[in-house]
């Protein structure tokens, strides 16, 4: 991150916790039975985002940005060396390169923000942009030319929900959660990739391949599925994910 661009946070709260074996603690976990898993054409893909609109996008694993109405038909965008995309309430696509650095889609073109050194973006419903650090650290925007660090290390992955609420995999893939500034680690360990829908649901693909939702941070339960490595939530409450394979799944 070039220092010269953001106003940064003194303080820092060290959010790591040693994880051990997959989502276990004192929260109660089921397992749900009745999967409906649709393959789509698409293949090759690393990460996946869905817009209000329910169009999808996606981030090839050769750093091509796609994108689709359907599940069906797909377009490939201007653009290359992206490694994770997300979209904004308002529609907005933001991309995140293979080099760290951030950039925005505006009317069909890409351009680059002063952020560097990132490894994932997510954005809330008032449009503001939060990203996660390669080295760990949490930063947003509300234009993405002012970026604030936020009092956090240790994480990979971010979501937020529809209440505002950022979820966050941790690199020792613990599941956080930011409410009213403060940080809370969940019950849940073992954790690659998150993904809150617009109806508060939290969605999460396991290190190992599983997939897992809760509407309350504290309850866990385990979807029919294997192999899944990102996930995103569209807004008629269908989950999108990416194969550790690279192809794109929906669960309905």
């Amino acid at each position: 991150m070039e220092t010269s661009a953001f106003v940064a946070s003194r303080r820092r709260a060290l959010v790591a916790a040693s994880a051990s074996a997959l989502l276990l603690g004192s929260a109660a976990f089921s397992a749900a039975r009745a999967a409906n898993w649709t393959q789509t054409p698409a293949s090759g893909m690393g990460d996946v985002a869905v817009g209000p609109d329910g169009r999808v996008w996606l981030a090839g694993r050769n750093g091509t940005v796609w994108s689709s109405p359907d599940g069906q038909r797909f377009a490939q965008s201007e653009g290359s060396g992206f490694s994770r995309v997300a979209v904004g309430g308002d529609g907005t696509v933001w991309g995140v390169g293979s080099n760290g650095t951030v950039w925005k889609l505006i009317n069909g073109r890409w351009t680059q923000t002063p952020a560097s050194g990132m490894a994932d973006a997510a954005v809330g419903p008032d449009n503001r942009l939060w990203l996660a650090g390669r080295n760990g650290t949490v930063w947003w925007s509300n234009d993405g030319l002012n970026f604030t660090q936020t009092e956090a290390s240790g994480f990979r992955r971010l979501s937020v929900g529809r209440d505002g609420t950022v979820w966050a995999v941790g690199g020792n893939e613990t599941l956080w959660k930011f409410v009213d500034g403060r940080w809370t680690q969940t019950p849940a360990s073992g954790m690659g990739d998150v993904a809150a829908g617009p109806d508060g649901r939290v969605w999460l693909a396991g290190r190992n391949g599983t997939v897992w939702h809760t509407d309350d941070g504290r309850n866990f339960t385990r979807v029919e599925a294997s192999g899944f490595e990102s996930v995103a939530a569209g807004p008629d409450g269908a989950l999108w994910a990416v194969g550790a394979n690279g192809t794109l799944w929906v669960y309905r």
